[in-house]
């Protein structure tokens, strides 16, 4: 492939990727609507994280979760207030705090999971499972390309982002939700 060649295929990609993130505002907006508890998408990400990955420190679940931990503070406040997240004294460390999801915040994610799973069979249903296999393989491949290579896309001058610890912990994506059953 020339380099002209190339750069067409980059630019036709960037402009499905944008088409992407507004469909996913579609989804993201339908999903979050019809949680029993009227989340938010980042209280959603936030929550299947602690669900998926297990107790962690508020730290970890804003760099997780890629979020700003202010942002962080003030959602896992409401998660905890809607009986979804709970405080627990760190195992390691007494005067440390971790953040677990309940009993009604892992039933919350998997009613989640398995509705946004259901409309992904219904509208994939004409593709193939081979066709599913690539797509997901390629699609891990680009999410982490473009994780490793955020400082890419920040300002001249900006300190680079942090790519996730887990290359695959963010598994939520922007719609919140996560790919993987559970």
């Amino acid at each position: 492939m020339s380099t002209e060649q190339h750069a067409d295929a980059v630019s036709a990609l960037a402009h499905e990727m944008v088409r992407h993130v507004r469909l996913l505002h579609v989804v993201k907006t339908g999903l979050s609507a019809a949680t029993p508890n009227g989340l938010e998408g980042a209280e959603i990400a936030l929550l299947m994280q602690l669900v998926k990955c297990g107790p962690r420190r508020q730290g970890e679940l804003a760099e997780l979760a890629m979020l700003d931990p202010s942002t962080v503070s003030r959602y896992v406040g409401q998660l905890a207030r809607r009986g979804l997240v709970e405080r627990r004294p760190d195992p390691a460390d007494g005067r440390a705090v971790q953040l677990v999801a309940t009993e009604r915040g892992h039933d919350t994610a998997h009613a989640m999971i398995d509705r946004r799973n259901a409309a992904l069979r219904q509208v994939l249903a004409g593709w193939s499972e081979a066709d599913l296999r690539t797509f997901t393989a390629m699609f891990t491949r680009l999410n982490d390309d473009v994780d490793a290579g955020r400082s890419a896309f920040a300002p001249d001058g900006a300190p680079a982002a942090t790519p996730s610890h887990d290359a695959h912990a963010s598994d939520t994506g922007p719609t919140g939700v996560s790919l993987k059953e559970n």
